[in-house]
């Protein structure tokens, strides 16, 4: 036994990725060449799919680079915009997309389209016309300058293009020298086009524009919904997606009195529709955070959803696991379910699309979700078909249920306590009035509440009234009580720590450790305070509430492409929300669900010797000890050596960055993250993570 607590402490506290969930980020564009289907996530960049044989399209390769939201493909080159570069990448081969270049532009670019030679750039400047005939040094050709709202979109059919955003547009003439803009004012909206003619849609309206003659225009459908954020024209049919589904909508020559009369079809399940191309009978949608939507409309009047891409939703708010599954909660899915039965392979089984949820909790087969102006009571008994039992109107923020009481914190409401025992008529049992907050978490123990707001109140809640207050001015976000110790993750040291054996007056016995970032979130297991972080995830020795010590640290950091000169763009930080520990293993919502491993530290107290125990006795004790700690040396030493071996596979502890140097491409079954003209392989197996 004293050598086996010996190894544990010689081996130290380890966080260990596992596994995790991909995310597609937010999808704002599709592009559907042949049997390839293409997709720009503004998170996850290029993602790349088979859809020859399965309505659920194959993932084929990754593309790792923010920013992505515009995309055109001509040939063999797919090119898309990020900030103030176009990007060039030779798609030969979809299964390994190659880095062809990086060519910068004046302004802030937000949409592209390749018609033969030019690639037509729209952006905060006004459009600018690239010469693409060498896709590895596009060279910068005339422009139409414009400054005002940003155009969004673009079309071009030979020398004339359409530049558009919500508020303006134009038609420029590419083919005199300056470009001369043709027609603006009533062509705003999305540009798109068919066979060479452009298509502009505003509030719903589709017109049709004459290229030969932009001054000609003409209604050819009128959607019921005025939120269209994007549409194909192909045949005589027009098809708009936005907020309001999917519609389907016959062309007409003549403009209609009713706009329904435009109407053949419509697919109402089709909720943030950013994008939609037809190719043949399908529609293919993306759908922002929900990502790609199949649509067989081989039955023009009867659009059928067949299948799609739907990654784990990237926002989620809170996070909750037991019983083999992670329960996710997020403004986008209410509620997502995965089964975490394996950690090394977790599987989103279901979801649930009904409001916003920002706090989740779980008691048996039932969850419990607040958010947005609701808490909702839902039976996941069946964990692929969520289902809710009842809700109740209230603004909340956050959510505890012990057994048949849920504590809930409100928005505008105060404290409130619901008995759920009849999820269908939930019934407010008590309250206290609070503050209006912003943001909220909550843990009830042994009677009182912890609420994270501003600062951490504890609240009766067999008589709810306030007993005392902490943390004032370290900006809380997160708490965990075990015994009377209360651990409260702050922005300031990362972690603060409380003895709340009197609740009435809490006294800090530490705050802030040495090398702690600003954390988001906290739990306690085995002696280890476990933080979540914007960079990723740190273990804190808490044995010592006096003594705060840092034991491990996990960074989460991303590269992105490099400019021509080399310098590294900014790219946005992934914060991490919230954690949950289940039988030994930490789940984190960050972009999705990460899965880690924790290996924790024990100090070793050496049992005292008994009396009358002889000098031969001790020094076989001695020799057993000396022993042990050569025999936990090299257990020490192959446990390090697979944790950096799993953090490699995970992009993490090579360097200060998380990568060694000169590493450019890391590929798993075709996810590549690539710089420019270069490639490299890496042995990831389907349960490592890739962070």
């Amino acid at each position: 036994m004293s050598l086996l607590l010996l190894c544990t402490w010689i081996g130290a506290t380890s966080i260990i990725p596992l596994s995790s969930l991909e995310t597609a980020g937010y999808i704002q564009d599709v592009k559907v060449v042949g049997d390839i289907l293409y997709a720009a996530s503004n998170t996850s960049g290029l993602i790349i799919f088979d859809v020859s044989t399965s309505p659920k399209p194959r993932k084929l390769a990754t593309f790792s680079m923010h920013g992505m939201t515009s995309i055109d493909v001509a040939g063999q080159t797919l090119y898309t915009v990020k900030g103030t570069s176009i990007i060039a990448i030779d798609v030969t081969f979809p299964e390994a997309p190659l880095l062809l270049s990086v060519t910068k532009t004046k302004h802030f670019a937000r949409g592209i389209m390749v018609d033969k030679q030019w690639a037509y750039v729209v952006g905060d400047g006004g459009v600018t016309a690239f010469d693409v005939r060498n896709p590895s040094k596009p060279i910068e050709g005339s422009s139409y300058l414009h400054y005002g709202e940003a155009y969004t979109s673009v079309f071009a059919s030979g020398n004339i293009v359409s530049a558009c955003s919500s508020m303006r547009g134009d038609i420029v003439n590419f083919g005199v020298t300056p470009p001369r803009r043709e027609r603006g004012n009533n062509v705003r909206g999305v540009c798109r086009g068919f066979n060479g003619t452009i298509y502009v849609s505003l509030r719903g309206i589709v017109i049709l524009i004459d290229v030969m003659n932009p001054a000609s225009w003409a209604v050819v459908a009128i959607s019921p919904s005025t939120e269209i954020h994007a549409f194909a024209v192909w045949d005589h049919y027009v098809a708009t997606t936005g907020y309001h589904g999917l519609y389907m909508l016959n062309q007409s020559n003549q403009k209609l009195d009713d706009p329904k009369d435009y109407i053949i079809g419509h697919l109402d399940s089709i909720k943030y529709g950013w994008q939609v191309r037809v190719h043949e009978d399908i529609a293919y949608v993306a759908e922002g955070p929900r990502g790609v939507q199949v649509v067989d409309i081989s039955n023009i009047s009867n659009p059928t959803l067949v299948g799609g891409y739907n990654p784990i939703s990237a926002d989620s708010r809170d996070i909750f696991a037991q019983g083999g599954y992670a329960y996710l909660s997020g403004p986008v899915a209410s509620l997502q379910v995965v089964d975490i039965s394996n950690p090394k392979k977790p599987l989103l089984v279901g979801r649930l699309y009904d409001g916003t949820g920002s706090s989740v909790h779980a008691v048996g087969a039932t969850v419990y979700v607040a958010g947005g102006t609701q808490l909702m009571v839902i039976d996941v008994s069946v964990p692929s078909r969520p289902v809710v039992l009842g809700r109740r109107s209230v603004k909340c923020a956050a959510v505890h249920v012990v057994g048949t009481t849920a504590y809930v914190v409100t928005l505008r409401d105060g404290f409130q306590i619901l008995d759920v025992s009849s999820p269908s008529s939930i019934k407010l049992v008590n309250y206290l009035p609070f503050d209006y907050l912003l943001k909220a978490a909550l843990l009830v123990s042994n009677n009182i509440a912890y609420v994270v707001s501003d600062r951490l109140t504890l609240i009766n809640v067999q008589e709810p009234t306030v007993l005392g207050t902490a943390c004032k001015g370290s900006t809380p976000s997160g708490v965990d009580v075990v015994g009377t110790t209360a651990y409260v993750a702050v922005q300031d040291g990362g972690l603060q720590v409380l003895d709340v054996s009197d609740p009435l007056q809490p006294a800090v016995l530490a705050s802030g450790c040495k090398g702690c970032k600003a954390a988001t979130d906290v739990k306690v297991h085995n002696g280890t305070a476990y933080l979540t972080t914007k960079q990723g995830m740190q273990a804190v020795d808490v044995n010592k509430p006096r003594a705060l010590r840092l034991v491990d640290t996990f960074l989460n950091k991303e590269r992105d492409l490099k400019g021509e000169e080399g310098e590294e763009e900014e790219e946005e930080e992934e914060e991490a929300t919230t954690l949950s520990i289940s039988d030994g293993v930490a789940y984190v919502s960050r972009n999705g669900l990460h899965v880690f491993g924790l290996v924790d530290s024990y100090p070793f107290v050496p049992e005292e010797e008994p009396e009358g125990k002889s000098s031969g006795e001790g020094a076989m004790v001695l020799v057993s000890v000396v022993a042990g700690v050569l025999l936990c040396g090299a257990a020490s030493f192959v446990l390090l050596n697979r944790r950096q071996r799993a953090r490699s596979k995970a992009g993490g502890g090579k360097n200060d960055d998380g990568y060694a140097e000169g590493e450019l491409c890391v590929c798993e079954g075709g996810d590549c993250e690539m710089s420019e003209g270069d490639a490299q392989q890496d042995d990831l197996t389907e349960g490592d993570i890739k962070t």
